[in-house]
C-alpha cells in the first residue's frame, strides 16, 4: 500500500436524469474513507478537500474528474533501504526509519506524492558521504558501522531537514544489515554453534550426573559395608555374651547338686525312650560300682588295721612288754577301732565277721601263729 496517497480513482460524469430531478452522484461510487483518511476531489482544474459527510450533489463531488484518498495519520512510519559499500565484495544495507505526518492533503495530491519512500531515498542520496562510511569495515563489523552511520544520518537530518510538499518527515532511527546470504550463513553458523554448545553442556551435565551417581554409589556401598561390619561385630558380641551366659547357667546348674550332671545326662533333649532307659540303667550300674568300690576300700582298710595291730603286738612281745594286764589294755584299745563285719557283696550273702580276740586267750593262743609271723 502506498503512502500518503492510498488510492486515486477517476470519476465518470454523472448522467442527466429527469427534467425536474436534481442530479446527484451516488455516494456508493466513491471510495470509503476511514477516520484517519480524507478525500480530495479534482474539480475544474483545482483540488477540493471533501467533507466527512457528503450528499453527492456538491459541485466538487458532482463534477469531479477524480478522487484521491490521503492518509492524514500523525507519525506514520516509513522505512527506506539504501546500500552502502563495505571493504569486501558485498554491500551493507542501511534501513532508515522516518515519522511522517500529512499537514496539507491538497498539496500532497497536487504534488503527486503518492509514495513517500521514493522522495525519502532521493533525500538520503543527497548525502553522498553516507555511502563511503563502510569502505573500511568488513561484514563482521556491522555493529561498529551502525554507530558511525547512525551518528552521521542523525546529524544530516538535523542540519538538512527533509522538505516534502504538504507533509513533514523526521528521522526516527536506523539499522545496518549484512547481505541476506551473509546473514543466513551467520544464522546457520550461530545455530550450529548453539547446538554444539548445547551438546557440550549436555555432555558436561551427563558426566557430572554420572560422577555424582558413582560417588553416591561408593558412599552407599561404604556405608553398607560399615553397617554390615557393625552388625557382624554386634552379632558376634551378642553371641559371645549368650555363650558366656549359657556357660555360666550350665556351670551353676552342675554345681547345684551331686545329681545335676546325672540328670542332665539322662534328660538330654532329643533322646528316645529306649535311649533314656539305657542311660538310667548305666547310671544305676555306675552307682552300684561306686558303692562296691567303697565297700572294698573299707574292707581293705580293716585288713590293714588288723595287720597294723599284729605288728604292734609283735613289737610288744619282742620288747618283753606283753603280759596279761598289758594285753587286755592293748586289746581294749584295739576294740575301739575294730570293724563290726567283713566287706559284704551287694548282691550276694553278707560277709561273716571274724572272731574277736578276748582276754581269756593267753600268750601263744592270742593270735594265730601265721599272724604273729606276719
Amino acid at each position: 500500500m502506498s503512502y500518503p496517497v492510498i488510492s486515486q480513482i477517476p470519476l465518470d460524469p454523472v448522467a442527466k436524469q429527469g427534467f425536474l430531478s436534481k442530479p446527484r452522484r451516488p455516494i456508493s461510487s466513491l471510495p470509503r474513507q476511514l477516520p484517519h483518511q480524507r478525500l480530495v476531489f479534482e474539480y475544474d482544474g483545482t483540488f477540493v478537500l471533501g467533507d466527512r459527510r457528503l450528499r453527492g450533489d456538491e459541485p466538487h463531488v458532482l463534477h469531479a474528474v477524480s478522487v484521491s484518498v490521503v492518509d492524514v495519520a500523525r507519525d506514520h512510519p516509513a522505512t527506506i533501504q539504501v546500500p552502502i559499500n563495505s571493504s569486501g565484495a558485498h554491500d551493507f544495507t542501511v534501513a532508515i526509519q522516518f515519522r511522517c505526518t500529512v499537514d496539507e492533503p491538497i498539496e500532497v495530491v497536487r504534488a503527486g506524492l503518492t509514495d513517500v519512500t521514493e522522495h525519502l531515498i532521493t533525500y538520503i542520496q543527497g548525502y553522498p558521504k553516507l555511502f563511503e562510511l563502510g569502505r573500511s569495515k568488513g561484514l563482521h563489523e556491522v555493529h561498529e558501522l551502525w554507530t558511525i552511520v547512525h551518528a552521521q544520518v542523525k546529524a544530516y537530518t538535523t542540519v538538512v531537514p527533509c522538505v516534502l510538499p504538504g507533509m513533514a518527515a523526521e528521522f526516527a532511527g536506523l539499522n545496518v544489515y549484512a547481505p541476506d546470504e551473509i546473514a543466513q550463513g551467520r544464522r546457520r553458523y550461530e545455530t550450529s554453534l548453539h547446538n554444539i554448545q548445547g551438546e557440550h553442556d549436555l555432555r558436561d551435565v551427563k558426566r557430572k550426573l554420572d560422577r555424582d551417581f558413582e560417588l553416591d554409589e561408593q558412599e552407599f556401598l561404604h556405608a553398607k559395608g560399615h553397617n554390615a561390619n557393625d552388625f557382624t561385630r554386634q552379632e558376634a558380641a551378642l553371641d559371645r555374651d549368650h555363650q558366656i551366659t549359657g556357660a555360666t547357667k550350665f556351670k551353676d546348674f552342675l554345681s547345684s547338686g551331686p545329681g545335676a550332671a546325672d540328670g542332665l545326662y539322662v534328660t538330654t533333649r532329643g533322646l528316645s525312650d529306649q535311649q533314656i532307659a539305657e542311660r538310667y540303667a548305666a547310671l544305676g550300674d555306675r552307682e552300684y560300682s561306686a558303692i562296691q568300690r567303697k565297700v572294698q576300700f573299707d574292707y581293705e582298710l580293716q585288713v590293714a588295721q588288723a595287720r597294723a595291730r599284729a605288728e604292734v603286738v609283735r613289737a610288744a612281745i619282742a620288747q618283753g612288754l606283753f603280759n596279761e594286764t598289758t594285753g587286755k589294755e592293748l586289746l581294749a584299745t584295739f576294740d575301739e577301732v575294730e570293724p563290726d563285719a567283713e566287706p559284704q557283696d551287694l548282691e550276694g550273702p553278707a560277709y561273716e565277721a571274724r572272731a574277736e580276740v578276748t582276754a581269756g586267750d593267753t600268750d601263744d593262743g592270742f593270735f594265730p601263729e601265721e599272724d604273729v609271723r606276719g
